[in-house]
């Protein structure tokens, strides 16, 4: 057994709201230190909102190129270089990458490389990137694990090895015909960018309209204004078997109110919603439980049921939005000042203590 490494606080994840905790407390004067399997920073700035919006910003420049006509410009023909594409979003994300272990080197609050698992309450053994192995103990405990793409449970869907929105960040090639399983947020916007890029898109939503939590007609409005940019769609629809291998050639079988159809393209791009990274990580022998989803199950002020464990983001089940990430980080923060500020003014405490039940999520 490894003699144990022992910290005042652990961090389990560097995304926003971890990151932002180990900072806070290392300035604090508290010993740190921060377990993170590969993405520096967190989804955000690695494939999720910064390297998608690079790439979104490189299909509305391919998709002026391809209207440069009406602006009185000829541009014949036109010709995208995925490979270029690709490499502009790597040099982001390693900007990015590199301003983050900047940060931790000049905070003091140690960034260790590995796969955390809990082995015992506020005990997190490390199997390094670079190989071997460290234990790590905390008085307190953060886990800000995050989510990943949902695979659904359909015939043929996980052998032909899909796409997500990391392996669709990372194409340097132009898929055919491009099929996107799922009408959300980031299906849509994947679908509009390679749509631009000059792909054939079909867009395939199980739902009775795409963007589900949003009014009818704004969905509506939507789905015309790409619709017109040349994007098929195929509502109200369930996908019962795939056949062939994403990236060669692939057919889905499709259920849809006029029966069974069958569509044939190049590459499938599964979003299809998100599961917390909650299994495999040893969070019962942590004293840690979850939700019936599978989220981490915390309190209004983000204390799960273990003492002194905390659980930030998308891994409790909150919004996924990194701002969101940050609010939770805020909500910690305050908590754990022990509302100092609230005492000062005559306030209670308790009473007056940030919580998630707040107008922002009314």
């Amino acid at each position: 057994m490894h003699q144990p490494d022992q910290f005042q606080v652990l961090v389990l994840g560097s995304g926003t709201g971890g990151k932002l905790v180990a900072w806070h407390m290392v300035q604090a004067g508290r010993r740190t230190a921060v377990v993170e399997r590969r993405w520096i920073g967190g989804s955000c700035p690695n494939i999720a909102c910064m390297p998608s919006k690079n790439e979104i910003s490189s299909a509305r420049v391919a998709y002026l190129v391809r209207h440069a006509a009406e602006f009185g410009w000829r541009i014949s023909p036109p010709v995208i270089d995925m490979g270029v594409v690709r490499q502009r979003k790597r040099d982001m994300v390693q900007a990015q990458v590199t301003a983050h272990v900047q940060n931790y080197n000049t905070s003091g609050a140690e960034l260790i490389m590995g796969t955390g698992r809990f082995t015992a309450p506020k005990t997190i053994e490390a199997n390094l990137n670079d190989g071997g192995t460290r234990v790590l103990t905390g008085d307190q405990i953060f886990i800000n694990v995050g989510t990943q793409a949902t695979i659904p449970n359909v015939p043929g869907l996980r052998p032909a090895r899909p796409l997500t929105n990391i392996e669709a960040l990372e194409l340097d090639y132009l898929p055919p015909h491009l099929i996107v399983l799922g009408g959300g947020y980031v299906g849509l916007e994947l679908a509009q960018a390679y749509r631009r890029f000059g792909s054939q898109v079909t867009v395939i939503e199980y739902g009775p309209q795409i963007m589900g939590r949003e009014d009818r007609d704004v969905a509506d409005e939507i789905q015309r204004i790409l619709s017109d940019e040349g994007i098929e769609f195929i509502v109200g629809a369930e996908v019962i078997e795939v056949r062939g291998r994403s990236g060669e050639d692939v057919s889905l079988v499709v259920r849809c109110g006029s029966g069974k159809r069958t569509i044939e393209g190049s590459d499938i791009l599964v979003a299809a919603g998100r599961t917390p990274h909650t299994t495999g990580i040893g969070l019962e022998e942590a004293g840690v439980e979850l939700d019936d989803r599978g989220y981490i199950r915390v309190n209004d002020r983000l204390e799960t049921t273990a003492p002194a464990v905390w659980a930030i983001g998308e891994c409790a089940g909150s919004p996924q939005f990194t701002h969101v990430s940050e609010d939770d980080f805020r909500i910690i923060r305050d908590n754990l000042a022990g509302g100092s500020v609230a005492r000062a003014i005559g306030w209670s405490p308790i009473a007056c203590s940030p919580t998630r039940r707040s107008p922002m999520w009314d």
